[in-house]
């Protein structure tokens, strides 16, 4: 219980509540445990479960209806998912899969509906996150608009480093394995490009692997790298 709360009191969503709240609201908390490869929720599927990512990372995958898979997000430790339930009744959007296994608090609607009559201040910091969240994807989509393949690859090395790096004196090791296939899909490519893409960074010395990880230089003059 103590490390639930623990858990809870760090993330921005949760802070300002009360002690008894944090305690009433992990006493009804549900814990899932998912291997690489299993899917928290399912595309198309109903839902009214808020899920807290405690460790691990899993990608949102959407299907069109022509079978074609593009990566939304992927979504790491301290993340909520899930949560447009709370305003309305509505199917999954895109699939969650674990990239790796994962560990994940489960909340009701229902719960977050009573903390919301509690403490009517839950409610705008749900608000808010939803909000930042919507501006992180306008942003995101905004700067990549009409860029080339390795201009938008670049881009998402540069984020997922920012969100998962680990970084050294003359790196940043993205600690995410992620495969060329999935690479393509964040971007909205192909994995020939891709590939031609990643060997063209490497070649610059921009990226490099270790073991599955990809690497990101530290070069002063990446960001402002352009290519033909």
């Amino acid at each position: 219980m103590k490390r639930c709360i623990i858990c809870l009191q760090q993330l921005d969503l949760f802070q300002g509540l009360e002690q008894d709240q944090l305690t009433n609201l992990c006493q009804c908390t549900q814990r899932k445990r998912l291997s690489r490869g299993h899917y928290l929720f399912r595309q198309g599927e109903a839902t009214s479960t808020i899920y807290l990512i405690k460790s691990g990372k899993l990608k949102l995958v959407q299907t069109t209806e022509e079978g074609n898979e593009t990566i939304l997000d992927i979504c790491g430790p301290g993340e909520v998912l899930g949560e447009l339930s709370l305003y309305q009744e509505q199917n999954e959007h895109s699939s969650a899969i674990a990239m790796e296994d994962v560990c994940i608090c489960c909340f009701s609607k229902l719960q977050f509906e009573a903390l919301i009559k509690q403490d009517p201040s839950f409610a705008m910091r749900i608000i808010g996150y939803l909000g930042q969240k919507r501006y992180e994807t306008m942003l995101k989509l905004g700067k990549e608009a009409g860029l080339p393949v390795k201009e938008r690859l670049l881009q998402l090395f540069y984020r997922l480093a920012e969100q998962y790096g680990q970084k050294s004196s003359t790196s940043t090791l993205i600690d995410l394995k992620i495969t060329q296939q999935e690479l393509a899909d964040m971007i909205g490519s192909s994995r020939v490009m891709v590939i031609q893409a990643l060997k063209e960074f490497k070649a610059a010395n921009i990226i490099d692997r270790e073991n599955r990880y990809f690497v990101l230089k530290n070069d002063p003059c990446i960001s402002i790298h352009t290519f033909d």
